[in-house]
């Protein structure tokens, strides 16, 4: 194996690659013959690192500011760690580096808007700004990975210990460990959430905030959400309610309540929340809580077959998510539009933006919404008879099968129905019954499939 260059070698060849700086002005730069700066940049015979001093002298050749340095020797020690960790197969590690790119692109942007917007702020409100948007931040990546959504709430935590006088940073520590539940909620590890959230209300509890520096209404809807994924539907309710009244961003529990009305299948009581919500959005203030709001509204509307209501919506969503620049919110708005065009009658234009939606979920392995996307397409196919093409499509299930996203009752209502297809005995009833079943067993998977 040929011997790799020593870390000075990398990082003074990488950052005179990317700066198009030849070896020649390196040279004069440095008052150094060619062949020496060669020898020092490129030479795979070396066995230590160059002194400090040539360094020193190479680098200042090279015209870049120091953070540079700092990204390159970041890359260079993710390299050395790739090598040393022998026990992942090259798909794992793949996976990890996906995640903890995705955190570190997300935590540098937020770091760049926390440093312009702190200039002029004292250091224990640069941390408590940081800590905060941190956990907005983590609460926005937890529905499409989880990895980053964890690391950024560690992240928060970390912040919120910078945070002075001593009463608020106890406060901004049960702020920061609030998200950090939330992140084992999504991943429906319900008992350690509870446990971590109970933690969280004390230290929110004993902190101080006399000053009410904190939006009181996250620490609330979090609660509220948590007691959703508990059924405690009742419970989670009152404290959406009660996030309405005291928080700052009202709109924020309202839309988390009309999403709780949803899943309990009240989707005359979740339009109406929601309708609550959309006068109190700011789409350029706050794009994502207008698309979810939008979105969501739509969602309902199909559940109650005012698909007429939901198209008149499409556009929008799909404007906003166009401008937010979010692949995942577009492939759910393509995921919408197919379902209206299906309660529609438009057959055809329905089955063609499924079967998009259905393939681009796959590719990012939403295994869940693959299901819901195919069911929904089976269903139209069998309304015409082609259940030799249903047979063959449900061939795609085999991801939702291997993924460890779906649970058990789920997945045993899928496997009913491809074995129907196999045979070329499924319907288009028992499509949209299992169709049905998934939306509601998504968010309660003590829920039963039955066929009466």
């Amino acid at each position: 194996m040929a011997r790799k260059l020593t870390f000075r070698q990398f990082l003074l060849s990488t950052l005179a690659l990317y700066y198009d700086v030849s070896q020649k002005e390196i040279a004069v730069g440095a008052r150094l013959s060619e062949p020496s700066v060669s020898q020092y940049l490129r030479s795979r015979k070396r066995k230590r690192e160059i002194g400090e001093e040539a360094f020193e002298l190479l680098l200042k050749t090279i015209p870049c500011r120091p953070a540079a340095v700092a990204i390159v020797t970041a890359c260079f020690e993710d390299l050395e760690t790739l090598d040393r960790t022998t026990d992942l197969s090259d798909e794992e590690l793949a996976e990890i580096e996906r995640g903890v790119q995705g955190a570190a692109r997300l935590t540098r942007r937020i770091l760049i808007e926390g440093g312009r917007r702190s200039r002029a702020a004292a250091p224990g409100d640069q941390a408590l700004n940081l800590c905060v948007k941190l956990c907005d931040e983590s609460e926005q990546a937890a529905c499409r990975d989880l990895e980053v959504a964890a690391v950024l709430a560690r992240l928060a935590a970390e912040a919120a210990e910078e945070v002075e006088p001593e009463g608020l940073r106890i406060r901004v520590t049960g702020h920061a460990a609030a998200y950090g539940s939330n992140v084992q909620r999504v991943a429906g590890e319900l008992q350690a959430a509870d446990a971590s959230f109970a933690e969280a209300r004390r230290q929110w509890d004993e902190g101080s905030d006399p000053d009410g520096v904190l939006d009181p209404g996250p620490i609330l809807d979090l609660e509220g959400s948590l007691r959703r994924a508990q059924r405690r539907f009742d419970e989670a309710l009152a404290l959406f309610d009660e996030a309405v009244r005291v928080g700052r961003s009202p709109e924020r529990a309202l839309i988390k309540k009309g999403f709780t009305l949803e899943v309990m299948g009240e989707y005359e009581r979740a339009v109406e929340t929601l309708l609550r919500a959309a006068p109190l959005l700011d789409r350029k203030a706050k794009p994502r809580l207008w698309y979810n709001q939008r979105f969501n509204l739509a969602v309902n509307y199909c559940h109650l077959g005012r698909y007429s209501e939901a198209m008149e919506l499409v556009d929008m969503v799909r404007e906003c998510a166009a401008e937010l620049g979010d692949e995942i919110f577009l492939i759910r708005t393509t995921w919408l539009e197919g379902r209206i065009e299906a309660g529609l009658g438009r057959h055809r234009e329905a089955l063609r933006l499924l079967a998009e939606a259905r393939r681009k979920f796959a590719d990012r392995k939403m295994s869940y919404d693959v299901a819901l996307a195919l069911l929904e397409e089976a269903a139209l196919l069998l309304d015409e008879g082609r259940t030799a093409e249903v047979k063959a499509l449900t061939g795609d299930l085999t991801v939702v099968f291997e993924s460890k996203g779906v649970h058990r009752e789920a997945l045993a209502a899928l496997q009913l129905f491809q074995e129907s297809a196999k045979r070329e005995a499924a319907t288009a009833e028992l499509a949209r019954r299992v169709l049905a079943f998934l939306f509601r067993a998504r968010y309660d998977q003590d829920l039963r499939f039955t066929l009466s």
